[in-house]
């Protein structure tokens, strides 16, 4: 039976409850498990995120979620309030945030090789990494809404903001880098849209910026 890694953080009680892969590694509950009972971190299970919203669980953990939503997202997410995946605890988030590998490491690459072409997010995936990532806390279940190949999320105002870079918290500034960074590539796409939605692209900007100035915790 593996061991839990000596090189993660502690588990918080529904965390400790997940199986462990062969390397150590918990593996959330949103991840597919092949017929041999290898896992597939890149692919989300059958209907798991129709089951995950349907029935209120957390998408990192599966038990039952409470009172807040939260979300372990871009920061180009927190500028459009759109993400690809259901909340999850508030504590499995930040869990996630500072032991997921692709999350702690600014310079891990996506590893797409034999990936199954159904394993894709839905709406248009920005394939970088961020850099830094925010747990985005809300008081509201996330809306969700029909995209050409799939569904979305709308994310409301958050109660609580924090940003996580390298397995530790963040300043403001990672975050302000990564959306410079980030622009470029949603003008790209609001562009081809039209110039309404580059005015809207720009108006959300303002709006993720004056949130994250207001609301920002340094954990």
């Amino acid at each position: 039976m593996a061991e839990y890694r000596s090189d993660l953080p502690p588990r918080p009680e529904r965390i400790a409850r997940l199986p462990l892969d062969v390397r150590g590694f918990p593996i959330p509950w949103f991840v597919w498990v092949k017929p041999d009972g290898t896992p597939d971190f890149r692919v989300i299970r059958e209907h798991g995120i129709a089951i995950a919203y349907k029935k209120q669980l957390c998408w990192v953990c599966g038990e039952k979620l409470g009172r807040y939503h939260a979300f372990v997202v871009g920061p180009m997410c927190g500028v459009n309030r759109v993400t690809s995946e259901p909340s999850c605890h508030r504590e499995c988030g930040e869990y996630a945030a500072i032991a997921c590998p692709f999350l702690t490491k600014p310079l891990a690459i996506r590893n797409e090789r034999g990936l199954p072409e159904s394993a894709g997010a839905a709406g248009q995936m920005i394939k970088r990494n961020p850099g830094a990532v925010l747990l985005w806390v809300q008081k509201e279940p996330p809306k969700p809404f029909r995209v050409d190949n799939g569904h979305l999320f709308r994310l409301s105002d958050p109660v609580e903001l924090r940003c996580f870079s390298r397995s530790k918290p963040a300043n403001i500034e990672d975050v302000l880098y990564s959306v410079r960074t980030g622009m470029p590539l949603l003008a790209a796409m609001a562009k081809k849209d039209g110039p309404q939605a580059e005015r809207a692209l720009r108006q959300q900007a303002a709006v993720f910026d004056r949130i994250l100035r207001e609301s920002y915790v340094h954990a």
